[in-house]
């Protein structure tokens, strides 16, 4: 417990200090967490970053994130070209290497690159937008991750979803929903100034947060059952891999762009 909490204290930290400051260093950071998700995610289907097609994704996921620091519409138009090329180039490495990198392999490594990508191209462009939003949204998100543990750890009785989360409970997730609920409004009370246009407004965003979070967790705690691994990595010691602490975010952020509250 000491010593996650130690790292989660010193991580953490930095990452508040880059959200802070924004701009290139903040996008920087947020590319590198991209990039070492991808690859824990790789990774999880045996296929280790020293792989051709492994590489590939890594670039690809890298210049995804990246992007977010060019105007939107200028990278968007290569959004297209980036998806083809990123598909041709993964099936050449099945021809290439003579079906020893198969075309399941190639199909996994696609939707992976995606999957991470999105959400972090979404999270710098948002933070170029406002700070303010995204303190809230990654709050909500802390505030639902603590509210579960600490709620579930006392008062859990009732699985949650036994067959991919033993660990996890209907208490705990209520208590997630609530600590959100509460640390949203103080959140709001603090700034000051309406993040949203209501207080109706304000409270779905949350519940959307909490909720979906929970689900992005439970996403990857199935994957990871799947393959039979506890943690994605190990680079945060007492926390796992950068994988583990995003997926909430990872599940979240597109539901957020879909919705039209973050652009």
């Amino acid at each position: 417990m000491r010593q996650r909490v130690i790292t989660g204290l010193l991580y953490g930290a930095v990452y508040l200090a880059l959200l802070w400051i924004g701009s290139i260093p903040f996008a920087l950071l947020i590319a590198a967490i991209a990039v070492i998700s991808y690859l824990e995610l790789a990774e999880l289907n045996k296929l280790g970053a020293s792989s051709p097609a492994v590489l590939i994704g890594a670039v690809a996921v890298a210049i995804i994130v990246a992007g977010a620091l060019v105007l939107p519409n200028v990278f968007q138009n290569l959004w297209l070209k980036l998806f083809v090329t990123l598909a041709l180039l993964l099936i050449s490495v099945s021809v290439m290497t003579k079906n020893k990198f198969s075309f399941a392999q190639s199909a996994y490594l696609f939707l992976s690159v995606f999957y991470i990508s999105i959400p972090f191209y979404l999270l710098v462009r948002m933070r170029i937008d406002s700070l303010e939003l995204v303190l809230f949204v990654q709050i909500v998100m802390w505030a639902t991750d603590s509210g579960a543990y600490f709620v579930g750890r006392k008062f859990g009785k009732n699985k949650l979803a036994p067959n991919i989360s033993p660990n996890k409970t209907k208490e705990g997730s209520a208590g997630a929903v609530l600590f959100a609920l509460i640390t949203a409004l103080l959140f709001q009370l603090i700034v000051g100034e309406p993040l949203f246009t209501s207080w109706f407004a304000l409270t779905g965003v949350t519940l959307l947060i909490s909720v979906f979070g929970q689900i992005g967790d439970l996403a990857e705690s199935a994957i990871k059952r799947f393959y039979g691994i506890k943690d994605s990595g190990n680079i945060l010691p007492g926390h796992g891999g950068l994988l583990d602490r995003f997926d909430s975010l990872i599940f979240v952020l597109p539901l957020l762009y879909i919705f039209g509250l973050i652009g």
